[in-house]
């Protein structure tokens, strides 16, 4: 067994029990990455040589906005034959970032979709032409400062969204070119933004959600 699966917490009850804060990070190799993703209860991401771990737990907000998103999604690429929705167990990898891999909470894959495969039952997408996170307070630095500069370079992307889970702003990037995009935030239920020409209304995704409660410090 690899030293770093040895060293690290591999269920969600052992990661809550660590004194340190989450996400937890351990220098590792590629190779023990995807150990990693193969033992741990949890999803595991990997950047600048290193495993980063937080707990695989959803608020019921965070949940229902990102299952609200992944439903429209769903509307619009509704061509099973020409795309597939993929969901937060779905990796992606980028090689112009180092190869990080990240497991955003959706994705939409343009059929025949692309792999990296590290070996035969371990792979991750390539070419996604859409991702969207919700943000939460414990994944909200590392999902903008860490994450959102490695999606912008994945080749073929079209959209980015970002959604914030404790009020309400929804980030919309938009491909306008090589290196060009156009960014627009939305904070009012009413207006709505377009993603293939197809309206997304900003009130439907937050339909229902209390923000009234105390906001969940346990991140996903």
């Amino acid at each position: 067994m690899s030293t770093v699966i040895a060293a690290m917490p591999l269920t969600n009850e052992e990661l809550s029990k660590t004194d340190e804060p989450l996400p937890l990070r351990y220098p590792a190799s590629e190779a023990e990455y995807w150990s990693v993703a193969q033992e741990a209860e949890y999803r595991a991401d990997y950047y600048r040589g290193e495993i980063i771990a937080s707990i695989s737990y959803e608020s019921e907000d965070h949940a229902a906005i990102a299952s609200r998103l992944n439903f429209y999604l769903q509307q619009i690429f509704f061509d099973f034959k020409a795309y597939r929705i993929g969901n937060s167990n779905r990796p992606v990898c980028i090689p112009t970032c180092g190869n990080a891999i990240f497991n955003p909470d959706g994705s939409v894959i343009q059929l025949p979709a692309r792999f990296y495969e590290y070996q035969k039952g371990m792979r991750a997408d390539l070419t996604p032409i859409v991702v969207f996170e919700v943000l939460s307070p414990s994944t909200r630095v590392r999902d903008l400062g860490e994450k959102l500069p490695c999606y912008k370079q994945i080749e073929g992307i079209e959209h980015i969204l970002y959604v914030d889970g404790a009020t309400v702003k929804v980030h919309h990037m938009q491909r306008q070119g090589d290196n060009q995009w156009l960014e627009t935030v939305y904070t009012e239920k009413e207006v709505h933004f377009e993603i293939n020409g197809k309206p997304i209304k900003i009130g439907d995704l937050y339909a229902g959600v209390d923000f009234e409660k105390p906001e969940d410090q346990s991140g996903k």
